[in-house]
Parts: C-alpha cells; sequence; structure tokens
C-alpha cells in the first residue's frame, strides 16, 4: 500500500471516528428529531469533512504557500465551526457551571429550557439546580428530563447522585442501575459503576 493509500485510509478513518463520537453524544437528538441541534452539533465535522475534500484540490497544485494558506484557513473554519455548535446562552451555561456559579448556571439552563424543552436541557438544569443544593428542584427537573426520553442516561445519573445527598439510598441506586441500561457517557457510566459499588 502506498503513501497516498495510507493518507485516503487515515483521512476517512478520522472522519468515520468524528462522526461516530458527534453521533454518539448527541444521540438525544436524534430520539428528539431536534434535527435543527443535530445539524449544529455536526458544524465541526462538516468543517472537517470540508476540509478533507479540498485537500486534494489543494494538493494538485504542488505550491507550498497554498498548502498553508489551506492549513491557516482550514484551522479557521473548524475553530468557528466548534464556536458555532453550541448557543451563546448554552455556552453562558456552561461557562457558568464549570466555574462554580451553579445559581446562574440554572438561571441560564432554565432560559435553555424554555427556549428549547429538550430532555438534554432539562437534565442539565436539573445538574446545576443540584450543585446549587436546591434539591427538590433538581429532583423535579431530572424526572422531566426522564419524561421526555427515558434514554438519557445523564438525568438518572444526576438524579441518582442528588437522591443520594438527601439520603434517599434506595432511589439513588436505582437510578444508578437504570443510568446503566441507558445513553450514558463512558466517564459517567464508570461514576456510576463506582458510586453503586459504594451504596451497595
Amino acid at each position: 500500500m502506498g503513501t497516498g493509500a495510507i493518507t485516503i485510509v487515515l483521512i476517512f478513518l478520522l472522519l468515520f471516528v468524528s462522526w461516530q463520537t458527534i453521533y454518539a453524544a448527541n444521540r438525544d437528538l436524534a430520539r428528539a428529531k431536534a434535527w435543527r441541534d443535530l445539524a449544529r452539533r455536526a458544524l465541526p465535522f462538516c468543517a472537517l469533512l470540508l476540509m478533507v475534500l479540498s485537500l486534494f484540490v489543494v494538493q494538485s497544485y504542488g505550491e507550498e504557500w497554498t498548502l498553508l494558506a489551506w492549513m491557516a484557513v482550514s484551522g479557521i473554519v473548524i475553530v468557528g465551526a466548534s464556536f458555532l455548535s453550541a448557543s451563546s446562552l448554552e455556552r453562558r451555561a456552561n461557562r457558568a457551571f464549570r466555574s462554580g456559579d451553579y445559581a446562574r448556571a440554572a438561571e441560564f439552563y432554565r432560559e435553555l429550557v424554555e427556549e428549547k424543552p429538550l430532555a438534554r436541557n432539562r437534565a442539565f438544569l436539573g445538574a446545576a439546580l443540584g450543585a446549587a443544593e436546591r434539591h427538590e428542584e433538581s429532583v423535579e427537573a431530572s424526572t422531566q428530563a426522564i419524561n421526555d426520553d427515558p434514554e438519557y442516561g445523564l438525568a438518572y445519573y444526576n438524579r441518582a447522585l442528588v437522591l443520594h445527598r438527601m439520603g434517599k439510598k434506595s432511589r439513588a441506586i436505582k437510578d444508578l442501575e437504570k443510568a446503566q441500561e441507558t445513553d450514558l457517557p463512558r466517564r459517567f457510566r464508570s461514576a456510576a459503576r463506582r458510586m453503586l459499588e459504594e451504596l451497595s
């Protein structure tokens, strides 16, 4: 197999892995038939695809400056696509949550739920409310997320954390077990498994 063939195989492998990663993180949007939101999340993949397809054209020129310009433009397009893949309200909510301003994050997530009443937004609201120690509201938001999408594992996981803090161990265990059976990201699946072992 020549160098060109290896490059093509690696490029298509990169595209496949990128698409799988994006789709795995956004299956809930497909279940909710939120196609516009799913398309928005796929913008970085589309930018990468455009970059790959344009590479073959750029290589045909053989000029060094052309390749450098292509790399610069591609980098800008991918960064821009990543930036546009989430709304400004969602970015503000996530930033507030990561910085530990849970009350502010809850306000932003509540706005997000009003704007787009998706299970993921309700689950994020539940997580922010739980972190702000507003336990009853957190359980309610997570329960609404579960009602919207019973396969959205993060809602079960978030609710289990809050129920555990509230001293409701048996309900927390049930939610952790259910989270294991649903669409839950790998890092949360591991955390849920560890928590189950501690509680059992």
